[in-house]
């Protein structure tokens, strides 16, 4: 179905941002890695302190505005190793025990890596204005705190989890400050969130209970340990490698956020702030694909039959998580500048993504099964855990250069690893430079590299998701603040 000018639209705003991280669908890693500048924190007073912490609005003296653009290149590599035993594609066992000739020996151990690599820019934008002298300051911004994008080899052996994904969440948060002591300030955002998905995968149907219940009940009658918990034994076979899509979801929502910021001396700021929950269901169309016999003709007489290519309405239900972070930062003297920065941020809000697809082409009347099934993709994260310290000197009146370094924790546990939600400890290092153009325009050029600890998985749950994870991304920045007196 043809989408409108306006879903179009909204789908080219949602890519532009959601390019900002490139990567699939990932745990800590659905975070973009900086918004605003590298410079940005909880104790920072710039345009991003609406994201970062509306209290540090409070603070700010003249109106402002500025302009962000960041540049990524990533790599998400990914050498699955099979450590069970499978049965070769054209098999149709579907219980234990399996004769040793229906196995396939060459599925074992380390498959060919895949990777993927996108290279992607991303905009973002933010406002603040000092109302008179009432100590009330309001900001607008316009920013993607989560994304993903993601495209692997479409036939490797990730494909059981993802061959491509997007995912875009974009906020606009008006905000406002109150500077309650003239070292104290309080403030409070409200966020309008746009959601888009799409993706595609090799949907595993011996995953899928209504299947297994559908053979085994009569007519059929044909035993098998389909489901959820189905054995690597029966997986993966040809016949029931269906290929679905999710196309053009949009998600609505709310949420808020409130931070402080505190000036103990003129030369110290402190700042806290909470970033509160979102639930978002993505709501589209599907595609999936029934093309093979075992499910359009070799079972009519028995009541199972589907059409080659089932299309209908489908929704990705997941939950973005709460935060909390803080930072002191301190002009020690006139050419030293230090910061330090963390955050937690409760990823285990986020348990599964829930998919759901409904058409009357699913309907099988006779076996009793319905026009809608529901996929749940267990995740189980686990909270993390982020710190930052960075440091800036004058190297001129003009010009000030920095360089920090950081530690990102891993959400995903080994039991739910696999290469759609690839995540593992992570350093950060990066550095700039803030150049004041003239008087009232600064520019602030930066360079933040991620890379993650080689990740080796043994205990994946299935044998979905074992083998070996890497990851680097590269953000590069440029940022522009305006202030307008």
């Amino acid at each position: 179905m043809p989408s409108s000018p306006a879903a179009r639209r909204l789908r080219t705003l949602a890519f532009a941002v959601a390019a900002s991280l490139p990567g699939a669908a990932r745990a800590q890693g659905l975070s973009v890695p900086t918004v605003g500048t590298a410079l940005s924190s909880p104790a920072t007073t710039d345009g991003a302190a609406v994201f970062h912490n509306p209290g540090a609005l409070g603070f700010l003296e003249e109106p402002l505005l500025q302009g962000d653009l960041a540049l990524l290149a990533g790599e998400v590599g990914y050498t699955r190793e099979r450590r069970a035993s499978y049965q070769n594609e054209d098999s149709l066992v579907f219980a234990r025990p399996v004769p040793p000739e229906a196995l396939d020996p060459t599925k074992a151990g380390r498959a060919p890596r895949v990777s993927a690599v996108p290279i992607a820019a991303a905009p973002s934008g933010f406002g603040a204005v000092p109302i008179g002298r009432t100590g009330i300051v309001v900001g607008l911004g316009a920013y993607s705190p989560y994304a993903a994008l993601a495209q692997y080899d479409p036939q490797g052996a990730q494909r059981w989890q993802l061959q491509q994904a997007l995912l875009a969440n974009v906020f606009l948060t008006p905000s406002m400050a109150l500077k309650v002591h003239e070292r104290v300030s309080v403030g409070v955002g409200v966020s309008y969130v746009l959601g888009f998905a799409e993706l595609s995968r090799v949907q595993d149907f011996a995953a899928v209970p209504e299947l297994g219940r559908a053979l085994a009940d009569p007519p059929i009658g044909q035993p098998n340990e389909f489901g959820p918990e189905a054995p690597p034994a029966v997986r993966e076979l040809g016949v029931m490698a269906r290929p679905f899509t999710l196309r053009q979801a949009f998600a609505h929502g709310a949420t808020f956020n409130v931070g402080a910021a505190l000036r103990p001396t003129d030369a110290v700021t402190v700042g806290v702030a909470y970033q509160h929950s979102t639930d978002l269901t993505y709501r589209g169309s599907f595609e999936l694909s029934m093309d093979d016999s075992f499910f359009t003709q070799d079972l009519a007489s028995q009541g199972l039959q589907y059409k080659p290519l089932v299309r209908g309405e489908a929704s990705l239900g997941m939950t973005l998580p709460k935060m909390g972070s803080a930072a002191v930062r301190s002009q020690a003297n006139r050419v030293l500048l230090l910061q330090l920065q963390g955050q937690y941020t409760f990823w285990s809000d986020l348990q599964a993504f829930d998919v759901r697809v409904s058409s009357p082409d699913l309907a099988q009347p006779a076996l009793g099964v319905g026009p809608t099934s529901r996929i749940l993709l267990p995740r189980r994260w686990n909270n993390t855990f982020g710190i930052e310290a960075l440091a800036s000197f004058s190297a001129s009146a003009v010009l000030r250069p920095f360089g920090l370094m950081g530690y990102r924790s891993p959400a995903a546990p080994d039991e739910t690893m696999d290469a759609s939600s690839p995540d593992g400890h992570r350093v950060v290092v990066g550095g700039g430079i803030e150049w004041a153009m003239a008087p009232r325009l600064r520019f602030v050029a930066d360079l933040k590299v991620q890379a993650m600890v080689p990740r080796d998985v043994a205990t994946s749950d299935y044998d979905l998701g074992n083998g070996r994870y890497t990851f680097v991304l590269v953000q590069g920045g440029g940022h522009l603040l305006w202030s307008l007196r």
